[in-house]
């Protein structure tokens, strides 16, 4: 008991720390860094309603391997996604925690708007469950325990995640869990919110 109390008192005072670091963050501007010609794309990872993710390598650090959400910045607008996608960016760049994806580079030029992360490589959580049929009951509870500490995290800062579902966790090679897609998330500071949070088809 006395152990596990010594753990809560560290998360807790790492809660705290990070929410003053998140509030001091959270107040400046976006931080545009590099652009598309620091990158070597491999291939399409994927396509969506406004771009594609691709993989890609830095030119300057050799193998490491990102995920560039490139998007068109007339998608974004025609379908009223604007503010959806400067929150996701605000928060990918905010958070720093290890069971949830951060932003690593963000740039833009006339047409697209680039977002780096890192590249996770088991994929999507929903694709593990579709081939498993289900999870054995200690899994589920080792991911279910990462989830509970990411949003303990997040409402700890005064943010509110809200779109939960297997597509939008990401499973790393060593089996940890990353919440990805931040767009929906929303900062309430103790107000409720009664927006309707849909991903548009």
């Amino acid at each position: 008991m006395g152990d596990l109390h010594k753990h809560y008192q560290t998360f807790d005072h790492f809660l705290r720390k990070s929410k003053k670091e998140f509030e001091n963050h959270i107040k400046n501007d976006m931080v545009i860094q590099g652009n598309i010609q620091d990158f070597n794309i491999l291939k399409i990872l994927g396509t969506g309603s406004f771009g594609k993710v691709v993989l890609c390598k830095h030119v300057a650090e050799g193998d490491k391997l990102y995920a560039m959400k490139i998007m068109e910045k007339i998608n974004i607008i025609k379908n009223k996604q604007l503010l959806h996608t400067i929150s996701e960016i605000r928060f990918l760049e905010a958070f720093k925690f290890p069971f949830i994806v951060g932003l690593m580079y963000f740039f833009k030029n006339n047409v697209y708007i680039f977002i780096v992360m890192p590249f996770i490589a088991g994929g999507e959580m929903f694709y593990h469950l579709r081939s498993m049929k289900k999870f054995e009951e200690s899994l589920s509870k080792f991911y279910a325990a990462q989830v509970i500490m990411a949003f303990e995290y997040m409402h700890a800062l005064g943010v509110v995640y809200r779109d939960l579902k297997p597509e939008n966790i990401l499973i790393d090679v060593d089996g940890y869990l990353k919440i990805t897609d931040l767009g929906f998330c929303k900062k309430i500071d103790n107000t409720r919110t009664f927006t309707l949070c849909d991903t548009v088809s």
